[in-house]
């Protein structure tokens, strides 16, 4: 029997039912008891608490926040003697905090033991703007060029030989006979911003410049994007080669401009996309006798060719199915064709009685590398104490004990191993950043310090992921080129692995590092 502690409910104020419902009209604190008799018995039990109904909190956060870059705000509610807050565009138990730091754009509000307050605030961070509309150029009659100066939350006013356009976008259309282009853009929390070019149009009408589409490369596929045109005297590409063509590896916009019979120029853009580097990677296993496993190699939209040795049912050996269903042991290969790009792997399948699964022995890894536990032998899955589903789990420091429980078709295992952290003879330390100007200071990216090691590797990738440098010989590093060619300025991601001499156990570093140029 429940008491709601509100008898002005009437006949409302108790229930007999295990889960019920009261709705408190009225702000309060109720006291509430719950009286259980256990049956045939004169055993009661008497459970009491209290709960306290608020209302929302008058309360205005001013205008809404315009921030810029990097920049952050702290949005601070009202003070409340021991309140609980809980602000909406977090995770979370409530806390006895009243304010919030807030890092990206949203809308923001707060609630205050259980109320929200009547009013809410938007945040809203631009990107530091960098509007550039391009160096000045004459265009044959033909090629119409348009502008960018798009920039976040920007609003935009473009002027032609001083008269303002209608045009309010961030981008803009030039046409024949051009001017001085200009735009001025306003984008709150950063500021006003403006740039200016020439583009006139010469009256030669000059032919068409077709690059090829826009494309969807494999990882680490070359691509020829060429220009060449009858008449042309000049080559301007965005990677700056003056070629008729260039050798892309990686995703972006690449664009060009081809002087024509040195009078007026044309131009063309085209996209390069990156298809995403496949995640297949199939785990030998073994399933019991007269389990059935299901192999998977979902790449998306292309087609599927499946092979077994020994050859199981014909229908299984289609081309358009991403799944392959294993009635009898076997090796099970799949190759995968998703455009252009080509994919293959393969699983072992054994039938087995039993589980046999087992973890390294308690280990210890060197202060500031990356370590890897994995589940060796012959399971179908591993889930480790913090809930992940893998066969393998990265260790952090300061690392600890680690648990998984490996199952296949025949059953069940829990397997534990702790892994310490601990100074090694040598940690190997790289640069955060280099400059490879020529100027003979800091030109190079390679390790800072000395270490006797019997094995090392240094790969270095950018940041669509391809691969633009691979060194086994920490006395040799990467000059900022790939394929013979200045690399972009901006953030590469490295990883090193080297084994110091007299260990058995290699060391994995990852980092990042600044090219600058």
């Amino acid at each position: 029997m429940w008491n709601f502690g509100y008898p002005a409910a009437g006949i409302y104020n108790t229930a007999g039912v295990q889960n019920p419902t009261m709705n408190y009209p009225l702000a309060g604190k109720y006291y509430i008891s719950l009286t259980v008799v256990n049956a045939g018995t004169t055993d009661t039990l008497v459970l009491k608490d209290s709960i306290t109904v608020g209302v929302p909190l008058a309360y205005s956060w001013g205008p809404d926040q315009y921030l810029c870059g990097n920049a952050t705000y702290t949005l601070t509610a009202p003070v409340v003697a021991g309140a609980k807050y809980l602000w909406n565009n977090t995770t979370g138990a409530p806390d006895t905090t009243n304010t919030l730091l807030v890092t990206q754009s949203g809308v923001y509000t707060v609630s205050i033991n259980g109320c929200w307050v009547s009013d809410s605030i938007g945040v809203f961070i631009s990107d530091s703007p960098n509007l550039n509309l391009g160096a000045n150029h004459i265009m044959c009659d033909s090629a119409n060029l348009t502008l960018n100066a798009t920039t976040m939350n920007g609003h935009y006013v473009w002027t032609l030989n001083g008269a303002v356009q209608p045009d309010t976008m961030g981008q803009f259309l030039t046409h024949y006979p051009g001017g001085e282009y200009k735009v001025v853009a306003t984008v709150p929390g950063c500021g006003v911003f403006a740039d200016s070019a020439n583009i006139t149009y010469n009256s030669p009408l000059g032919p068409v410049l077709n690059l090829e589409p826009d494309t969807n490369l494999c990882p680490g596929q070359i691509d020829t994007i060429n220009a060449s045109l009858t008449g042309a005297t000049a080559y301007n590409w965005s990677t700056g080669s003056a070629d008729s063509m260039i050798f892309v590896s990686a995703a972006g916009t690449y664009w060009v401009f081809v002087t024509y019979n040195n009078q007026c120029q044309i131009t063309d853009t085209m996209l390069v996309n990156i298809y995403p580097t496949p995640q297949l990677d199939f785990h030998d296993t073994a399933i019991c006798q007269g389990s059935t496993l299901v192999v998977a190699a979902d790449f998306g939209t292309g087609t599927y060719t499946w092979t077994a040795r020994p050859a199981q049912r014909n229908d299984q050996n289609s081309t358009n199915q991403a799944s392959y269903f294993v009635y009898d042991p076997g090796t099970f290969t799949v190759t995968a064709q998703i455009g252009q790009c080509i994919y293959k792997d393969s699983i072992t399948v054994t039938f087995d009685d039993s589980l046999r699964v087992h973890l390294p022995a308690d280990t210890s890894a060197c202060n500031g590398s990356d370590f890897t536990l994995t589940v060796l032998g012959n399971p179908d899955t591993v889930t480790w104490q913090d809930g992940l589903e893998a066969f393998s789990h990265a260790v952090p420091q300061p690392g600890g004990t680690y648990t998984a429980i490996a199952k296949n078709g025949c059953g069940a295992d829990t397997l534990a191993s702790v892994v310490t952290f601990g100074e090694c003879a040598c940690n190997l330390l790289l640069p955060d950043a280099f400059t490879p100007n020529g100027d003979g200071i800091n030109d190079i990216f390679k390790p800072l310090n000395f270490c006797k090691m019997s094995q090392y590797t240094l790969q270095i990738y950018n940041r669509y992921g391809t691969l633009v440098y691979h060194s086994e010989d920490p006395e040799t590093g990467w000059d900022g080129n790939c394929l013979g060619i200045a690399a972009t300025p901006g953030n590469y991601v490295w990883q090193v692995m080297y084994t110091n001499s007299g260990q058995s156990r290699p060391t994995l570093k990852k980092g990042n590092v600044v090219l600058i140029r």
